[in-house]
């Protein structure tokens, strides 16, 4: 699966993310964009301009900085604390939809099965196990069977939709994965986190050194760095 097939969240949802962003990434938070930036190239690996996965890394760090990175004196990641300062002025639908995007899943996934006749794409959680039905647009068909990667789920309107960005990973490494996967199943978000990031990271040495065998890139004592 090529990671330049998607690069724009379904409309509908961009319109309510926009002012999201908007707020969290000018003004008083323009210096702390920057510094979630290096922030997270430190944890993901250090993209360039002319990388072919730049589009797709700039979309996970931004869904990374308005979903999951508390901004600090607040503890509370953008979308949740626009949430708490607008929820007295939404609408039931707004209110309904700003509280379903405090929690997206960011995870390591499976791709299962299409779902034929409900319009969707199967996909397993490797961290909780769980299966999801996504919401399946033109962007996906190049999906297979067993791919592997990193993504997010969106809630909105009570389906699933996937965000901007993924991060494929080689599916000869699955055996590697999954037991860096079960090593931290039960430890809280961050620690799973932590492993998604370092694994994205292993994914841009992977595209930068391809005449080294895979297996010496996907490891925690690789001697190739960024």
């Amino acid at each position: 699966m090529s990671a330049s097939a998607s690069k724009h969240l379904p409309s509908q949802i961009q319109r309510y993310l926009d002012p999201v962003v908007e707020e969290f990434t000018t003004g008083e938070y323009y210096r702390e964009v920057y510094a979630a930036k290096q922030e997270f190239f430190e944890k993901a690996g250090i993209v360039y301009e002319d990388d072919p996965e730049y589009d797709q890394r700039m979309s996970i760090f931004m869904d990374w900085f308005i979903f999951d990175r508390d901004l600090p004196g607040v503890d509370l990641s953008p979308i949740k604390l626009y949430y708490r300062k607008n929820k007295e002025n939404f609408g039931t639908e707004e209110l309904t939809i700003y509280r379903d995007f405090c929690s997206t899943v960011h995870s390591i996934f499976r791709m299962q099965r299409r779902g034929w006749f409900s319009g969707g794409l199967r996909v397993a959680d490797l961290f909780s196990k769980k299966s999801y039905v996504v919401v399946e647009t033109d962007i996906h068909q190049g999906f297979a069977h067993g791919d592997l990667f990193e993504a997010r789920l969106v809630p909105f309107k009570g389906k699933y939709e996937f965000s901007k960005g993924f991060c494929f990973h080689p599916i000869e490494m699955e055996s590697f994965i999954l037991g860096e996967v079960k090593k931290v199943r039960y430890q809280d978000k961050s620690r799973q986190t932590k492993l998604i990031l370092q694994l994205s990271a292993m994914k841009l040495r992977h595209l930068r050194f391809q005449h080294i065998d895979v297996k010496h890139i996907y490891s925690f004592d690789s001697k190739f760095g960024d």
